[in-house]
């Protein structure tokens, strides 16, 4: 009896030590890199880009970086987070970026009817958490917060592999198939908008932030706003389009209004001549390749983004 339990625990030892060794494998292979495309925290660290881009899937699927690269001479990096249009996603996201690198000059911040202010303890939104899984296991400090966001456990942080197998990422870390999904540095949409199958409604109005949540997107912009003022970063929040079936004057003219009573710089890009047409949409809150580049063409002769970009205003 003793010769077998001490066989089983030899195993035992031994299983536990392969499954180490595969794990921290892994974790060397994709170290610095991205395994799907949104798991960008490694392989944006020591960038110092001069302008950091920030905000839901609005920012990520909207803002090239080469438009502000080649238009305003400024080394530009797209962090959107996909899903996650709280402003406490961006911030946390931002303070990871800042803990990689040199602070930018500028900041840009998507901010329109569909933020919300975000909180920690409550949040609820998993929304690519299984792309995050490959920072769970013994986490280093600068993760950490965005680990709490997205509700990470003890057994997910601790037991070799299980994060891994649990948000089905382990065979995306061995292969890296997807590690160059995003090549341009933002989710780039060619698809036009098929009518048929995603027919035109405006049932995505049902997520715009009501007038009672005002008081905290405040406060959660307020501390975006702190935080860009401690590490001298000029901030500009953006507004970009949608199709017009989601739009209504009421609902779209809060976020100015809210940027303005916080003193922070808006510009508003949700043109009337791109919202009235459905060739620059994949959805009715997503732009596709034409409808980037229309906006784009229009951005690149806006007054105010030039003014903006003066490193001495």
């Amino acid at each position: 009896m003793k010769r077998f339990i001490l066989n089983t625990l030899k195993l035992a030892i031994l299983f536990t030590g392969m499954v180490y060794l595969i794990q921290w494998g892994i974790s060397y292979r994709i170290s610095g890199k991205t395994v799907t495309g949104y798991d960008t925290l490694e392989c944006t660290e020591n960038v110092n880009a001069d302008l950091v881009l920030l905000g839901s899937s609005r920012c990520w699927a909207h803002f090239d970086p080469e438009f502000f690269q080649s238009n305003y001479r400024v080394k530009t990096v797209n962090i959107g987070m996909n899903g996650h249009p709280d402003i406490l996603a961006s911030h946390l996201r931002f303070e990871n970026y800042l803990a990689r690198n040199k602070a930018p000059k500028y900041a840009i911040l998507t901010m329109d009817p569909f933020v919300s202010a975000g909180n920690l303890k409550k949040n609820s939104n998993m929304v690519n958490k299984n792309d995050y899984a490959r920072f769970a296991f013994m986490p280093n400090t600068m993760d950490e917060p965005l680990l709490q966001y997205f509700k990470f456990d003890a057994a997910e942080r601790y037991v070799p592999l299980y994060a891994l197998c649990k948000y089905q990422m382990f065979w995306d870390c061995i292969t890296l198939n997807k590690s160059d999904s995003f090549p341009k540095g933002f989710e780039l949409n060619d698809e036009e908008w098929d009518t048929l199958k995603y027919p035109i409604t405006s049932e995505n109005k049902k997520y715009f932030f009501k007038e009672s949540d005002i008081p905290d997107i405040k406060k959660a912009l307020m501390q975006f706003k702190q935080l860009c003022q401690k590490h001298q970063v000029k901030l500009l929040c953006i507004q970009t389009p949608t199709y017009k079936a989601v739009y209504d004057s009421k609902s779209f003219n809060w976020p100015g209004a809210i940027c303005r009573e916080l003193n922070i710089p808006f510009f508003d890009a949700n043109y009337e001549a791109i919202r009235n047409k459905t060739v620059y949409f994949y959805n009715t809150n997503h732009l596709n390749r034409t409808g980037v580049l229309e906006m784009n063409s229009r951005l690149k002769n806006a007054q105010q983004l030039t003014d903006f970009f003066k490193i001495n205003p």
